[in-house]
């Protein structure tokens, strides 16, 4: 037997050594969010403070948990239900003729954190004069459109502990009129250690054997015995509790702890390969998954949900029996789809603490065997010439100008000698290159460390794919981790997508998070763009210019004749020095003739753009960056600090953004990198993490202590100075 697994996130212990984060999501951006131990109280409060008249009514989907039921009930609501369409959507039709004179709110529910058509609510309700109350319980961290899910309701709430393994916390967004409640909070002890035993159990088989119900709600019982115990434990189901008591004190500590930027990602990542999987067992409503979809849970449809439940059980997996029971004031008999979906409904885990391995646990146990893929052939590759003719279609799909081959072969033919060559081919059952894993030896000694091929000169690395075929090519380099063929103790996986689901395919630990800022251009041209920023950066990027253009005679060239890219190559070196001084790392050493060589291709494929700003005729800065796959790319600049109260390198970099605009370009990429003058141009930031992943005790080790130094400022420069040499 393995760990045992939930669709509740269980709370890993590692969460206490963790800093708290300094920006939470919506809605927790506003520290004056309402914050209880349920959604359920938390909707009480919001519907309290709606002072509803004697019989007012809510009109509420007929499937629904219940809960939400007893919480407007006890408000002093009246609820009308509605059955919605065969999507688990609202009807217009069917509300319309709901409508009467007590009718004062429409509830609208995300069902496992599926959108709803909520600017259609939004209007439905508006021209109605009626509230909207929308339901986020298992939708934290979805959206539509750009726009987070609890954002459309004049009342909505939102569940935290759903998503993160916290002791208890609902978000309650609403008029903030009303007062908070008074009582005192609970530290939460007992939750808390709920929710760590549930992480214990995930990870020790012996642990998840010995303790296998001891974090129950509800035994696995036989089908003839299962109606019996679900009626009887419908009323402790429902019961809303104390409405005025606070969430723990032990959420409110853990909530800037617990929280990953990934999750939404690994959550992702787990419900498309049980999609791909288990497609044929999911609920029709819920075969595709939206774009900013932050799935709650996968649901699986079954004629026999106590025997499914009984052998998932056994299995490890303590599958969620979705809204077994209704409330005992909707219905009997009028809405036979909520009644279908009652009857056959359950839902397997997809939370972002699943190790590699758990979804493949949960494929078997469903199936009763190994999951059935089409995986991807894996072949060595000898020499990157190998496969140079089908490596420029699959560089063009990732969009990466490092994942090219004149990039990684140029990288290799410079920083590549003496050390192994391990890249690997990933193929279709047809032959079709689909990925490549451009990896290499790094070191034998004292430990075997495998690298991506382009470390230290590249600021984006990983495997190289179209993203649509992420998820196969990360299982494939799990499947090549553990062959024999590829002997290693540690690997360090650099600079890749905070978007990747590497931790769902392959795991690893986080040793270093680098902001990664990107402009993506808004509609119209420079002066739309323009309009677009702060007005103090317009004031100032006009300012700058013409200033400039009063004092000197400006001139931008750029570097497009090979007879002279050398030399154009050279001012830049020379300026990037003069400005940097012996911080400067960018060109030293090897790395100067490496882009002396990769600028030259670059040229003769049209990717280079190297721009350099003269001053009555003599250069003063430069700007050296790629163009590639409908993007620009900055990668390093420099420029004569004489002429810094003039500003020649921001201009240069305006001039830049301004060129690609008017190429109808639709993508600046900062490239990697914190800084804020970035962040003030740019309006998207597409993280960039670096792994580690080990094997065996020595590779632990490291692995651990790289993580302890990127707490110690002096260490981590130590590493990253050992990294990229």
């Amino acid at each position: 037997m393995s760990g045992r697994i939930s669709v509740s996130p269980p709370l890993p212990v590692a969460v206490y050594a963790r800093r708290p984060l300094g920006e939470l999501p919506f809605p927790l951006e506003d520290q004056r969010y309402l914050l209880f131990p349920k959604g359920r109280q938390a909707l009480w409060q919001g519907a309290r403070a709606l002072a509803p008249r004697p019989g007012d009514e809510v009109l509420v989907p007929a499937y629904n948990c219940g809960s939400e039921v007893e919480a407007l009930v006890s408000a002093g609501f009246a609820c009308r239900f509605y059955e919605g369409d065969a999507n688990l959507e609202p009807d217009e039709k069917e509300l319309d003729a709901l409508l009467g004179p007590r009718v004062r709110c429409l509830y609208v529910i995300h069902y496992l954190g599926f959108p709803q058509d909520m600017p259609k609510w939004r209007r439905w309700c508006d021209v109605r004069g009626l509230i909207l109350i929308e339901d986020a319980a298992q939708a934290w961290l979805s959206s539509l459109d750009s726009r987070p899910l609890g954002s459309f309701g004049d009342l909505a709430i939102i569940s935290l502990y759903k998503t993160f393994g916290l002791p208890d916390g609902a978000v309650l967004v609403a008029d903030r009129s009303h007062s908070l409640p008074i009582k005192r909070a609970d530290i939460g002890l007992s939750l808390l250690a709920r929710r760590h035993a549930a992480w214990l159990l995930a990870r020790s088989p012996d642990l998840a054997k010995a303790g296998a119900r001891l974090l129950d709600e509800q035994a696995f019982l036989p089908a003839d015995a299962y109606g019996a115990f679900l009626r009887a434990a419908a009323s402790e189901a429902f019961a809303l509790g104390d409405p005025e008591k606070p969430a723990s004190t032990m959420t409110r500590f853990l909530l800037p702890r617990v929280f990953r930027p990934d999750a939404v990602t690994r959550r992702r990542a787990n419900y498309e390969e049980l999609l791909q999987e288990l497609g044929d067992h999911v609920a029709p409503q819920f075969a595709r998954l939206p774009e900013g979809t932050s799935p709650f849970a996968f649901p699986i449809e079954t004629p026999d949900k106590a025997a499914l439940l009984d052998r998932l059980a056994k299995n490890g997996v303590r599958a969620l029996d979705l809204w077994p029971v209704s409330h005992p004031l909707v219905p009997v008999g009028r809405f036979p789809e909520a009644e279908r979906m009652r009857a056959r409904l359950i839902a397997l885990p997809v939370h972002q603490e699943l190790v590699p391995g758990d979804v493949d646990r949960l494929i078997r146990s469903m199936r009763g065997r190994r999951p059935i893929r089409s995986d991807l052939r894996i072949e060595p590759v000898v020499d990157l010439d190998d496969i140079r003719d089908e490596w420029p279609e699959l560089a063009e799909r990732s969009g990466n100008i490092f994942a090219t081959w004149e990039w990684v072969s140029t990288w290799w033919r410079h920083f590549g000698e003496g050390r192994m060559l391990a890249v690997a081919a990933c193929r279709s059952g047809g032959g079709k290159l689909v990925g490549i894993l451009p990896l290499y030896r790094w070191s034998s000694r004292p430990l075997r460390v495998i690298r991506f091929i382009g470390n230290g000169a590249s600021d984006e690395l990983g495997p190289i794919c179209h993203p649509s075929d992420r998820g196969a090519v990360t299982r494939a380099l799990r499947r090549l981790l553990n062959t024999s063929a590829l002997q290693w103790d540690l690997l360090i996986a650099e600079q890749l997508q905070a978007t990747e689901e590497w931790r769902a395919f392959v795991g690893g630990t986080v040793i270093r998070r680098e902001g990664n800022p990107v402009l993506r251009w808004p509609a119209g041209g420079w002066d739309q763009f323009l309009a677009s920023r702060s007005s103090h950066l317009r004031k100032r990027v006009r300012y700058q210019e013409r200033s400039l253009q009063r004092k000197h005679e400006v001139s931008y060239r750029l570097a497009d004749d090979p007879e002279t890219l050398q030399e154009a190559m050279g001012i830049l070196f020379a300026l990037h020095r003069l400005r940097w001084g012996a911080s400067g790392v960018a060109f030293e050493g090897l790395r100067e003739a490496f882009h002396r060589e990769f600028a030259g291709l670059a040229l003769e494929r049209g990717w280079l753009r190297l721009w350099i700003l003269e001053l009555d005729g003599q250069p003063a800065s430069a700007w050296y960056g790629f163009r590639f796959a409908g993007a620009d790319f900055y990668y390093q600049s420099g420029w004569d600090p004489r002429w810094e109260d003039l500003s020649v390198g921001s201009i240069l970099v305006s001039h830049s953004i301004r060129d690609a605009l008017d190429h109808g370009i639709p993508e600046y990429r900062f490239l990697r990198g914190g800084e804020t003058y970035k962040y003030r141009l740019a309006n998207e930031d597409c993280p960039l993490l670096t792994f580690g992943l080990s094997r065996g005790a020595p590779g632990r080790a490291a692995v651990a202590a790289a993580s302890l130094t990127q707490r110690v400022p002096r260490l981590r420069r130590a590493l990253r100075s050992r990294l990229e040499a």
